[in-house]
């Protein structure tokens, strides 16, 4: 009822039964605060969004890696990325879920933003996880610069703190060649004794100590590290002083000890998905050819053959893993994943029997093809007939070609294109 009506009937009684008249005033008590207490402010509808800085970005080549941590996890919509001083190129953003799984942020891969320009977006995030972490490698580019991150959510604000101990200064780097010029010192003592003196066993026991102090300063936290090039660096020059060590000597201990010791973590850094260790599994593959390279380069069956044969191994054994990991970051869709799968496919046909790499392709390629069928299979329930028998047309072909695709996967696609249950005889 309208309220000035109201207020003329309730006069109109008032009057009416000899009442003095008084002034009515109406308050509409769900909008009222209680008394003491300040009306709060109305709350941002959604997507709400939460702002992260990171100050004074590195201008070293390549970037640091950067971690802005969520105060609780949430699922996110969308990114922004906005320069607020100077030219920042952002390398690569990934998100962090609950269960320490990566989700790469296609939009912000190897692009740059400078303060001139407005905010850039991300593309819609569609995954329905918790984020706790947002992992962003960006480099400043010729000055001072500073970058904002923001992050969309439905569910509240995010709280995002940059996480200080998480920026991956190469802090290792200039502390392991000072330590490794101590060794080397050392070493020279050694070899220059002669053997079973009073000399070359104190020479010996200095050595050893300054070894042991190397081999504990690869060991430590994850913020701190030697950088791959370095690292891998270490590891020809610890392979080639093996190998010209005299034998049975406390050089070919030591340098042996110092060879095993900096690959092993290595290899634990990268299985590990250390933040500070981004090595991608087409990096793996180029770092193990050129180890296979110098393995033949060297005598057979000398010590720094055997070397390099089981580092070639060892890094042959995790790309596979290494690459599932990234096809589960990456999200690709079905034409990404099968032109991935097609690549690799090709790489095994093509390789030598003998070639260690030919079972890792056939692996990485087997992975890739994996991750197309699942695409597929939610691509294709929005494909219309047409669609459908264009691609079955593509896929019958591909599927006559046994020596350029796999057969098994290209049935595999047949049948969900097809939606066809069971196997049925293809005609060629």
């Amino acid at each position: 009822m309208n309220r000035h009506l109201i207020y003329r009937v309730l006069t109109a009684i008032l009057l009416s039964t000899g009442i003095a008249h008084a002034d009515v005033t109406y308050h509409n008590y769900n909008e009222m605060a209680a008394p003491g207490n300040p009306q709060p402010a109305p709350q941002p509808a959604p997507p709400y969004e939460g702002t992260g800085r990171i100050s004074n970005v590195t201008r070293q080549r390549g970037g640091e890696l950067y971690v802005l941590d969520l105060s609780r996890p949430l699922p996110l919509t969308q990114l922004k990325a906005k320069s607020k001083t100077g030219r920042v190129k952002i390398i690569g953003v990934n998100l962090i879920t609950e269960k320490k799984e990566r989700i790469s942020v296609k939009a912000f891969s190897n692009i740059t933003v400078a303060d001139t320009e407005e905010a850039l977006a991300s593309e819609i995030l569609t995954a329905d996880v918790g984020i706790s972490a947002l992992e962003i490698q960006a480099e400043a580019m010729g000055g001072a610069a500073a970058l904002e991150i923001n992050a969309l959510s439905n569910k509240e604000i995010p709280q995002l703190t940059l996480r200080e101990d998480a920026t991956c200064k190469i802090k290792l780097d200039p502390y392991l060649k000072e330590k490794l010029d101590i060794v080397q010192r050392w070493a020279a003592r050694v070899e220059s004794s002669a053997v079973g003196s009073i000399q070359e066993k104190y020479a010996t026991k200095e050595f050893n100590k300054y070894v042991a102090e190397f081999i504990a300063a690869l060991k430590v936290d994850k913020s701190s590290y030697a950088s791959t090039e370095y690292t891998l660096t270490l590891l020809n020059f610890f392979a080639e002083r093996y190998n010209a060590s005299r034998s049975e000597s406390a050089a070919e201990t030591a340098y042996r000890s110092l060879a095993t010791e900096t690959f092993n973590s290595f290899l634990a850094s990268i299985q590990s998905d250390q933040p500070c260790r981004n090595v991608s599994s087409e990096n793996l593959i180029n770092i193990t050819l050129d180890f296979q390279k110098r393995n033949e380069a060297v005598k057979p069956d000398s010590r720094a053959g055997k070397l390099y044969e089981m580092m070639v191994l060892q890094i042959g054994k995790i790309i596979p893993s290494h690459y599932r990991r990234e096809l589960t970051t990456k999200a690709y869709d079905f034409r990404q994943a099968d032109t991935e799968g097609n690549k690799y496919y090709k790489l095994f046909t093509s390789s030598k029997p003998e070639s260690f790499l030919k079972g890792t392709h056939l692996e990485m390629s087997l992975a890739a093809y994996a991750a197309a069928e699942q695409s597929l299979i939610k691509e294709v329930q929005k494909m219309d007939n047409e669609k459908r028998y264009e691609l079955i047309v593509e896929f019958q072909a591909k599927y006559n070609n046994p020596s350029q695709y796999h057969q098994e996967t290209m049935m595999k696609y047949l049948l969900i294109l097809s939606e066809q249950g069971t196997l049925f005889k293809i005609f060629k």
